[in-house]
């Protein structure tokens, strides 16, 4: 497989895993933008705390109003994302020197969420390899670690706290820096601001991955 890429460092390409939510788009923003539009239409109180991932937390809504609101929006709301800057050319220069799969938590057994999810990479020109959806019971989270490992991951690119922290102990981890993420740390984990930033700290850590052997 390695002889159709181009290397990336020192003969040697990666294979890279990328999350989608809130590391390649601005997802957070386009939520909150729909939770204060129907906030205001259903007359319910609206406080969005950042530091909190979940819904549940960030939102005090009675669970039914957050899960009508998922119902009605989730589809539209992942139409309407945008990419993070620069997340798109990054990717684009990634792609033709290594291999790209997209893993992300987005559950495709609710609903049209992954034709959703296709139709909107297409459409902005992301490039990659793999798409890996959550294929579990579970609609808001799954195991990447065990898919990074299944798939000979190198290195991830994620932005969930948790999820960093479980891939950190086998592989690095990129972490796009979030008021809910921002308290965690770890040897294996490096925090950046933006997709300017990847580049460099991907080199980095693959001259130390190839040192390693």
């Amino acid at each position: 497989m390695a002889g159709i890429y181009q290397p990336y460092w020192n003969g040697c390409f990666m294979r890279i895993g990328i999350d989608i939510d809130n590391t390649i788009t601005n997802t957070r923003e386009t939520i909150r933008a729909y939770l204060e539009r129907y906030a205001l239409a259903r007359r319910l109180p609206y406080r969005f705390d950042p530091s909190k991932y979940t819904l549940e937390e960030a939102v005090s809504w009675e669970p039914g109003d957050l899960e009508m609101f998922i119902q009605l929006h989730l589809g539209n709301i992942y139409r309407d994302v945008t990419p993070k800057p620069g997340a798109v050319e990054v990717i684009r220069d990634l792609h033709s020197n290594n291999y790209i799969a997209l893993i992300t938590s987005r559950n495709r057994r609710n609903g049209n969420i992954r034709e959703v999810t296709l139709e909107w990479l297409a459409c902005n020109q992301v490039e990659y390899d793999q798409l890996i959806m959550n294929d579990t019971d579970n609609m808001h989270h799954f195991s990447k670690l065990a898919v990074c490992l299944e798939n000979d991951i190198q290195v991830m690119i994620e932005d969930h706290d948790g999820l960093a922290l479980e891939l950190s102990g086998s592989i690095p981890v990129i972490l796009f820096d979030h008021p809910y993420n921002n308290h965690l740390q770890a040897d294996n984990i490096v925090r950046i601001q933006d997709w300017e930033q990847v580049p460099p700290t991907l080199t980095a850590l693959a001259a130390r991955l190839w040192k390693q052997g």
